[in-house]
C-alpha cells in the first residue's frame, strides 16, 4: 500500500466484573497494560500508538509506561455497553482531526493479551499489507483439546455433538481449527468508518503459538500468563 499509515489503538476500559481493575493489575510487578504498550512501543510498522481509556487511573499507569493518552473518552462511549467499534470510530475520527490525515488502517491491540510480542504486531501488520484486498485480519492460534470433534451441547442429560462425524477419528486426522486470540486485530478504515465492523467476513489469520495466546478474562487467565512469564524469565537466565 503506497502512502499507508497504520494505527495502533490500545483500548482500555475501567472496571472489570472478572478481575477488579483488570487492565491495571499487577502481573510480575507491572500493570497489565504495560505488556501491550511495551509490544506497541517496540513495533516498527505502526506509524503511531496511544490508549484510549475512561479512566484517569489507567490514564496515569499508561503515561507511565510511555504511552501517549491524547484524551479521556467522552461520557457517551465511556459505558460498560459501549461496543468497541464506537471506541474505534472515535479514535480514528479524532485522530484524523487532529492530525490531518487519512488513517489506513487501525490495529486494535487489547491489553488483555499480555503476551504478544513487537514481532507479532509487525508480522500481522506485514500480512495485511501484503494483501491489499483484504479488509481485516485476526490474529489466531490452532487447538486440538477444544476441537468442535471433542465438543458437545446438553439437551437434558443427553450430550449432542456439535460435528455430524460419526467415525471417531485420530486428532492427528482432524481438520485445523483455529481460536481468535484478541492480540491484534487489523481493520481498514472503511470497514470501521463506513460499514460499522471490526472484522471482516473473511479475514486475513495469524496464526500465533498457544504459548502467546493468552487472554486474560479470569483469575486462571492471569496465573496461566504469570506462569508463562516466569517461564520465559526462566529460560533467559538459563539460556547461553
Amino acid at each position: 500500500m503506497s502512502n499507508r499509515y497504520i494505527l495502533g489503538m490500545i483500548p482500555a476500559r475501567g472496571g472489570s466484573k472478572g478481575i477488579p481493575d483488570k487492565n491495571i493489575f499487577s502481573l510480575k510487578g507491572r500493570p497489565l497494560i504495560a505488556y501491550t504498550i511495551e509490544a506497541a512501543k517496540g513495533s516498527h510498522l505502526l506509524d503511531d500508538f496511544f490508549v484510549s481509556t475512561d479512566s484517569e487511573v489507567i490514564a496515569k499507569a499508561a503515561r507511565a509506561e510511555g504511552a501517549k493518552i491524547p484524551f479521556i473518552r467522552p461520557d457517551e462511549i465511556a459505558d460498560d455497553d459501549t461496543p468497541m467499534i464506537s471506541t474505534l470510530q472515535h479514535a480514528i475520527g479524532w485522530y484524523e482531526k487532529k492530525h490531518r490525515l487519512k488513517v489506513t488502517a487501525v490495529a486494535t491491540l487489547q491489553p488483555t493479551a499480555p503476551l504478544r510480542l513487537a514481532s507479532d504486531i509487525d508480522d500481522a501488520i506485514s500480512l495485511f499489507l501484503r494483501n491489499p484486498e483484504a479488509d481485516s485480519l485476526i490474529t489466531c492460534y490452532n487447538v486440538i483439546d477444544a476441537h468442535p470433534n471433542y465438543m458437545y451441547t446438553r439437551r437434558g442429560e443427553r450430550m449432542i455433538s456439535l460435528t455430524k462425524e460419526r467415525t471417531v477419528l485420530r486428532r492427528q486426522e482432524f481438520e485445523p481449527v483455529y481460536v481468535r486470540n484478541g492480540a491484534v486485530y487489523i481493520s481498514r478504515r472503511d470497514l470501521v468508518m463506513d460499514e460499522g465492523r471490526i472484522v471482516g467476513d473473511e479475514p486475513l489469520g495469524y496464526i500465533m503459538p498457544r504459548d502467546r495466546s493468552v487472554n486474560i478474562d479470569e483469575p486462571f487467565d492471569m496465573e496461566l500468563a504469570l506462569f508463562l512469564l516466569n517461564r520465559k524469565s526462566n529460560d533467559k537466565r538459563s539460556g547461553p
